[in-house]
């Protein structure tokens, strides 16, 4: 039940203050999976070729998985 509220109210809060998303790069083909990027804060986007739009956000790996430490 909090972690419901909290992800609700990190949305929210990432609505207001956070990143619009207005400026995307090209549209980029790897490993398969078709998507655009953020230039402003990096989050990425899935595309559809069918539709030509953007489809939903890729939601991004924890901080502590996408560094490893060698």
């Amino acid at each position: 039940m909090i972690e419901a509220f909290l992800a609700t109210l990190a949305l929210i809060l990432d609505f207001v203050f956070g990143c619009h998303h207005g400026h995307l790069s090209r549209v980029f083909t790897l490993g398969g999976q078709t998507y655009c990027v953020c230039v402003d804060c990096g989050a990425k986007f899935e595309y559809s070729l069918e539709s030509m739009s953007v489809e939903r956000r890729i939601p991004s790996a924890p901080v502590m998985t996408r560094f490893r430490i060698a």
